[in-house]
């Protein structure tokens, strides 16, 4: 059967007002916004969209047997491209399959516009089939959701629609389409949204504040997260103020490169969820800690002591000002574009920091240039204990995947328990070669992965894929299937949920008693992908040895077509150091 090939390319787009229907008016919109693809799962009330949308052949509509898997493809490619997405859900039902996946995006703050067809406003009354309220149940997971009732709001709420989801920070926007505002006519004004008036300075009060502070610092600390990398030129700002002040960094989330990760500042990520006792310790230690695009502290757990103590240290510049001093207070705190705001408070620092305060960075540098070395060494030491094991364990298996991997190829990471491994062997240091899962939500990868190559169609792309998480959109490789989209997933299959087993472990920490883990593994009927792919119509296979990973990576890569590894990896872990770690928070109490 003939695979449906994506098209590229578009035709120009006429600004102006003229008279049209409103399901003509939303396809315009999305020609005026640049829009290539269109994520979704069709229903009835979309019907009138996907009418209009025959006549615009530059757009492409790309299906998904679920809507995840269309929230997924919608997440990696805005991520990708730095654009908003768009997709197209059905009524009610659709829109509520989506949140499982679309979650992340909004934690994460993916932009994307969300929509979905509405029943007529003359029947919402009289209960109609399918019929709900999706706007009150949308608002709680995206920036902004409302309804167009009429068809003379299409093109407003439209831009609306993207410049929201396009203004940092940014995230998703949902709006349903009443079905009399796709069929009525009304005099239509097609304009884009723009986007080159949200790069905001700070206040350079703010800022002189925050780099007096920070060039008296003796010992201080940085953390990053997911705002870093959505500031173009932000990364490298981070990058060079860490090295000004002689900082370690930390990432409360690497789901994108916010700092290269080989740079010699960077430390790596911490569970924020289960917040150890020994990053409280690096807390209290810091005299100073400079927080960058990033919620402080999303914890999931409750630990006996919150994360700071003592008078407020905290610096935060963020383009947020719901996150700063949401949970903590703050020493000083800096509002504005990231990578604008780093410039000149870097420019600020070189200004302020004498031949002293120079000296003692350097100093710092080298002390932490030196811990970056012993975790090197320590991981080192960690793959050659477990090099020889059956199955592979996680350590060589992404020493496997980094010899094998082009240096070109974008990585999909849903890896779960993996993503340690992968991060200690792999090095992320273009911005836009990596996109991981945030927000904690399972079932995003697979589609994203597809999402990316649309994005990125002259780009190797690779998911490394949990076999948990593939399962809640395995649906992802019909689409690949259909559309010939040449990406290659390698599933981590381990047999088990086993970041819950690990969890439970901690949750027992200080009990006499031994979990038998219910619901938490598939040793009794194991997952085979290798055969799911095949049914699906992608060719699949097996990868028992680890020698064998590298060769079979290279020859899907240079297929120019869809395909999947299926990886079977040790799911081994050690109850009592996890214990050990989390029960420190206990020790003399």
């Amino acid at each position: 059967m003939k695979k449906r090939r994506l098209r590229c390319g578009g035709r120009g787009v006429r600004g102006g007002v003229a008279r049209m229907t409103g399901q003509r008016a939303l396809v315009e919109m999305l020609r005026a916004e640049g829009v290539r693809y269109v994520f979704g799962n069709p229903g009835t009330t979309e019907l009138p969209f996907l009418d209009a949308l025959q006549d615009a052949p530059e757009i492409q509509y790309v299906t998904s047997l679920f809507e995840g898997v269309a929230a997924g493809m919608a997440d990696g490619y805005a991520r990708i491209t730095q654009r908003p997405s768009f997709m197209n859900f059905h009524i009610s039902v659709g829109v509520s399959n989506s949140i499982a996946v679309m979650y992340n995006s909004w934690r994460g703050g993916t932009p994307m516009v969300i929509t979905a067809g509405q029943t007529a406003a003359s029947l919402q009354l009289h209960n109609p089939t399918l019929y709900s309220n999706m706007v009150n149940v949308m608002r709680e997971y995206t920036k902004w959701a409302g309804e167009v009732a009429t068809p003379e709001d299409v093109p407003a709420i439209v831009r609306r629609a993207f410049k929201v989801a396009a203004t940092p920070p940014t995230g998703p926007v949902f709006v349903s389409f009443a079905w009399d505002s796709m069929n009525r006519e009304a005099e239509m004004d097609i304009a884009p949204s723009v986007d080159h008036y949200f790069r905001v300075l700070p206040d350079p009060r703010a800022v002189e504040r925050a780099a007096r502070l920070l060039s008296g610092a003796q010992r201080p600390l940085m953390l990053v997260g997911d705002r870093v990398s959505q500031s173009p030129g932000a990364p490298a700002l981070v990058a060079r103020l860490a090295e000004q002040i002689g900082a370690p960094v930390f990432a409360t989330s690497f789901s994108e490169v916010h700092l290269p990760s080989s740079h010699p500042h960077y430390m790596g990520t911490f569970d924020t969820s289960w917040l150890h006792r020994n990053m409280k310790e690096r807390f209290d230690a810091a005299d100073l800690i400079l927080a960058i695009g990033t919620e402080v502290m999303v914890q999931s757990i409750p630990t006996p002591e919150p994360p700071f103590s003592g008078p407020p240290k905290l610096v935060h510049v963020d383009c947020s000002d719901w996150d700063m001093q949401r949970s903590y207070p703050v020493a000083a705190g800096v509002l504005g574009d990231i990578a604008g705001s780093l410039e000149q408070l870097s420019q600020t620092l070189s200004e302020r920091m004498t031949a002293s305060d120079t000296e003692a960075a350097r100093e710092r540098r080298r002390a932490v240039e030196e811990e970056k070395l012993r975790r090197r060494e320590s991981f080192d030491a960690l793959v050659n204990r477990r090099w020889d094991e059956s199955p592979t364990s996680p350590e060589r298996f992404a020493v496997e995947l980094r010899r094998a991997l082009p240096p070109d190829v974008l990585v999909c990471d849903d890896s779960i328990t993996v993503r340690s491994a992968l991060m200690g062997a792999l090095n992320f240091d273009e911005p836009g070669s990596l996109v991981g899962g945030r927000g904690g939500s399972l079932g995003f990868g697979m589609g994203a992965t597809l999402g990316m190559k649309l994005a990125a169609p002259d780009r190797p792309v690779v998911g490394i894929i949990g076999d948990g998480t593939a399962m809640f959109t395995i649906q992802a490789l019909w689409t690949a299937a259909n559309y010939g989209i040449p990406v290659v997933w390698v599933i981590c299959n381990n047999g088990s949920y086993k970041v819950l087993r690990e969890n439970m472990a901690r949750y027992l920490t200080g009990r006499e008693r031994e979990s038998k883990y219910i619901g938490m593994d598939f040793y009794d009927h194991p997952l085979d992908f290798a055969a799911m792919a095949k049914s699906f119509g992608v060719k699949g296979i097996r990868v028992e040895r680890p020698e064998e990973l590298g060769p079979e990576l290279k020859e899907a890569l240079e297929s120019g077509e869809p395909r999947l590894i299926d990886a079977i990896l040790n799911d081994d872990f050690d109850p009592e150091a996890i214990q050990g770690a989390w029960g420190r928070w206990w020790e003399g109490r």
